[in-house]
């Protein structure tokens, strides 16, 4: 392949991006929603839509044609949020949205997901049954699109055939036009998950029966045959009258098959049982081979598919900074001409036409706070389409340093050191940043809220502390039962290392977090509370037992066994989970704390702050409580209002009482 041109001129930018300058950002520039996001390109390569707006209310679908000749919006209405968008035909879309409403007999309210199949002229939309899955565009069918739906067999009253009644899986061609317009294309046995070929027929299915995981093929034959087998092993955790189950093994499952439909594509922990690598199955020797692709760090798990052929091209994960391998040999020439032109930067191919003659790329993290570009192959350009936050030019990103330290135990662990600009990194300022979750992690792409830190001068650290997700099951269940003790432990050695390290200024150093990042803000106020100066609780847990009762009557309770495992039992341990909940400590708080709670946040209701700030008045400790009306409790459903009130209180709060200079 010829060389990368990088073109001059914008295709479509939504608004000018801003040069380098000399004042940092403001607050409404890091608050600013996404300028474009979710680029989808036609399957004839003609036109491209994407997600954008400068709020909520005014969020809408855009479709332009790529060769200048018009566009149009697509209004999604006020009171939803546009998640995704992509294309099911040359003429159709489909739109996935999110709306608050009352669910179920409990009547509780809920996020409520809805995909709507819509004209890309915008003039006609309706909604996707709940139980279709969308298996693939159809290529050669510009009026269908595959659809995997469930299909019920009445058997009762025939002996012979099992006198039952079951739900097969059915493959589906939708029509375009209207919900209830579907032919029956295949349906299969009971139990069995089906792959599809890349002549988008069924070609693999396996099934779990009991503890026997099977795995069938017609790649040989018209006829299914059993290719593998293997006896699983169950895991249980009960608590009350809830167990939750865990089967493990070699295969538990298969993300889908490759071009030639030979080999089939699958993560397992192996052997070890611990951090997942990519596997093959060989359809035609019938074994196992691999892994393909691995990590010493993390879980290698996310398969990159080809629409086209409906086929497994690659492997994407994240270890400190993502990683990318493609086994399709264009599309790695592709991504590692991209990725010396982007150094430092995530670089993804997110979208391509039938003929591959135009693609979508995605840059992060970096230089950049983010940028989509579309390459045409047959001239090698590479033009840029829009930057996803214009007004935060590349000259105001902090540096995002990886940085590796021990815990107390000698745990290996590491996290994300962003340095502000222009500043030498030797006595900063400081702010700790744990993740919400807690099993989940952060990134090396664009994070606005480091990145606003930095740019008032603070240096920023998000420690990857144990029970943090993707560094494989060991290093998620050392998190076990570690609430406010090893868990927090690695927040504490990670201030006690930097400053070792004479980076920061131990003197001035505060935590801010949001959900159970914001229980490790409380829980370092009151179980160390030497080590801050000031303490910004988002969303915080601070009295673990009512959050449970209340976790208990949230939608039947579904999510209990989940929390039991995490934090423990905490019905027969109560003393020990009282023991680490921030709000039986407030005596031993030192530093000044600000709470911080949207009213509609449903993941963590609003009573644990109010909790804490009565709790503090009683005991007469030096508090600020910002309740964000209506806010919710997750960051893709903040409006651009809810953004700016966090961000304006957490700079009043850091100058009052950790100021950076």
């Amino acid at each position: 392949m010829r060389d990368l041109i990088v073109g001059a001129v914008a295709l479509f930018c939504l608004g000018a991006g801003a040069e380098a300058q000399e004042q940092a950002p403001s607050i409404d520039d890091y608050a600013a929603l996404s300028n474009m996001s979710s680029v989808s390109i036609s399957p004839d390569g003609e036109r491209i839509a994407f997600i954008s707006g400068e709020s909520r209310e005014e969020r809408v679908v855009v479709v332009f044609n790529i060769d200048g000749s018009g566009s149009n919006v697509i209004d999604a209405g006020d009171d939803q949020v546009i998640v995704d968008v992509s294309w099911v035909s040359n003429d159709h879309l489909v739109a996935t949205y999110s709306d608050r409403r009352s669910v179920g007999a409990i009547n509780q309210r809920a996020d409520v997901f809805r995909r709507l199949i819509v004209d890309a002229d915008g003039s006609d939309s309706w909604e996707l049954s709940i139980y279709a899955s969308i298996a693939n565009i159809n290529p050669a069918d510009d009026d269908h699109f595959l659809v995997w739906m469930p299909v019920v067999s009445d058997r009762r009253g025939s002996r012979a055939l099992g006198n039952d009644v079951s739900a097969e899986l059915g493959l589906f061609g939708q029509s375009v036009d209207r919900e209830r317009s579907r032919d029956r294309i295949f349906v299969g046995a009971d139990g069995f998950n089906y792959l599809l070929n890349a002549d988008l027929e069924p070609r693999a299915r396996y099934r779990r029966d009991d503890a026997e995981f099977e795995l069938w093929s017609r790649y040989n034959s018209d006829g299914w045959e059993l290719v593998y087998s293997e006896r699983l092993e169950r895991e249980d955790f009960r608590f009350r009258v809830r167990q939750s189950v865990r089967w493990t093994g070699i295969m538990t499952g298969m993300a889908g098959l490759d071009a030639t439909g030979r080999y089939g594509y699958f993560a397992s922990r192996g052997e070890a049982g611990d951090r997942l690598a990519a596997y093959r199955f060989d359809f035609e020797t019938r074994q196992i081979e691999g892994p393909m692709v691995s990590s010493n760090l993390a879980d290698v798990s996310s398969f990159l598919r080809d629409w086209r052929t409906n086929s497994i091209i690659g492997v994407r994960w994240d270890e400190e900074r993502e990683k990318t391998v493609y086994f399709d040999p264009v599309f790695q020439d592709l991504q590692s001409q991209l990725d010396e032109l982007f150094p430092g930067s995530n670089v993804n191919i997110t979208d391509w036409d039938l003929e591959m003659r135009r693609v979508v790329i995605y840059v992060s993290g970096g230089g950049t706070p983010g940028a989509y570009y579309l390459l045409d192959r047959s001239s090698n350009a590479l033009s840029l389409l829009a930057r996803e936050y214009p007004n935060v030019p590349d000259a105001a990103m902090a540096p995002v340093e990886i940085v590796h330290y021990e815990g107390r135990d000698g745990v290996d662990l590491f996290g994300y050191l962003t340095l502000p600009n222009g500043r030498e990194a030797q006595d900063l300022p400081f702010v700790i940043l744990p993740h919400g979750g807690p099993q989940a992690r952060d990134y090396s792409d664009y994070d606005s809220w480091r990145q606003f830190l930095a740019s008032r001068g603070y240096a920023v650290f998000q420690p990857q502390f144990r029970g943090s997700d993707g560094f494989g099951r060991d290093f998620v269940e050392m998190g076990h039962g570690q609430w406010g003790q090893a868990m927090q432990h690695d927040v504490s050695d990670a201030v006690a290392y930097l400053a070792d390290q004479g980076t920061i200024d131990p003197d001035r150093t505060c935590i801010f977090g949001w959900s159970y990042g914001g229980y490790a803000a409380l829980a370092g106020a009151t179980l160390t509370p030497e080590l801050y100066r000031c303490v910004i609780a988002g969303a915080p847990v601070s009295d673990i037992l009512r959050m449970m009762e209340y976790s208990e009557g949230r939608l039947g309770g579904g999510a209990e066994v989940y929390w039991a495992e995490y934090i423990g039992n905490y019905i027969q341990n109560r003393d020990e989970v009282e023991a680490v909940s921030p709000i039986n400590h407030v005596d031993a708080i030192r530093a000044p704390i600000m709470l911080i709670h949207g009213t509609d946040d449903l993941i963590v209701p609003v009573e644990q702050a109010e909790l804490m700030a009565e709790a503090m008045s009683a005991a007469g400790k030096p508090y600020e409580f910002i309740r964000i009306e209506d806010g919710p409790h997750q960051s893709y459903r903040m409006t651009v209002q809810n953004r700016v009130e966090l961000f304006t209180a957490l700079e009043r709060f850091l100058l009052e009482h950790n100021p950076p200079d």
